[in-house]
């Protein structure tokens, strides 16, 4: 299934690049190697990939921009190789775009395991990409990008964003956000939303405080800002 697959390999070490490179091409990928950064230009902004694997402590080359900027190019798996086991620190290589990761020491076969297991949930699950100024939201990854920076949100703030961003010219009211966000609107009380809205705003501006992406309209509702 994966024969012809194009995969760049990221990964300082020689040894375990080679190692990564020789298994894969065994399963029948094509792969590139990125040893150091100098080799970047030519076997990454010159080349498109269905999979890379990239050590995030790779010299010079900061991993979550390099996540986003990817997936802002196209959509190929993004696996991450890491020897932090931090929840919080894997959690934001998820929400910079990564699709997946494995954590040292990792069998070879760990890698080929993530790159399947993410190809055939994206044949199941084809991605929805949301784009608005320089917001990109992928609702299948539940990543978010902001100024090619991630944005990370709680689960109801990804929520209202997705709202409001799949339909951008369209207002929203209040109730209607609630129920949507929570799912009934029983135990709606008029602060909750605006609460949540002055939240989501505040970590756009955090990011780009030159652009406006949310206002409200009218009395009671809110839509992004054109």
């Amino acid at each position: 299934m994966f024969s012809q697959f194009k995969a760049l390999i990221i990964h300082s070490h020689k040894e375990a690049n080679d190692q990564i490179k020789a298994f894969l091409e065994d399963k029948g990928y094509l792969c590139n190697q990125v040893i150091q950064f100098k080799e970047l230009e030519e076997y990454y902004e010159n080349h498109s990939y269905d999979c890379i694997i990239i050590e995030d402590e790779f010299p010079r080359l900061k991993t979550n921009e390099f996540l986003v900027q990817t997936k802002l190019r196209g959509q190929p798996i993004l696996i991450v190789i890491s020897d932090t086991l931090s929840s919080d620190y894997l959690e934001s290589l998820l929400n910079a775009g990564a699709d997946d990761y494995v954590t040292i020491p990792y069998k070879l076969k760990d890698i080929e395991s993530k790159i399947q297991s993410v190809y055939k949930n994206g044949i199941l699950k084809p991605r929805r990409i949301y784009r608005f100024k320089d917001i990109v939201v992928d609702t299948t990854a539940r990543t978010c990008s902001c100024a090619n920076k991630p944005l990370n949100l709680t689960k109801n703030e990804f929520k209202l964003l997705t709202i409001l961003i799949s339909h951008p010219y369209q207002p929203f009211s209040i109730s209607y956000l609630f129920e949507e966000v929570w799912g009934s609107s029983i135990y709606e009380d008029g602060t909750s939303i605006p609460g949540l809205m002055s939240n989501l705003i505040m970590k756009l501006r955090l990011i780009n405080n030159d652009q406006e992406y949310i206002k409200r309209f009218g009395k009671d509702s809110y839509k992004m800002a054109f």
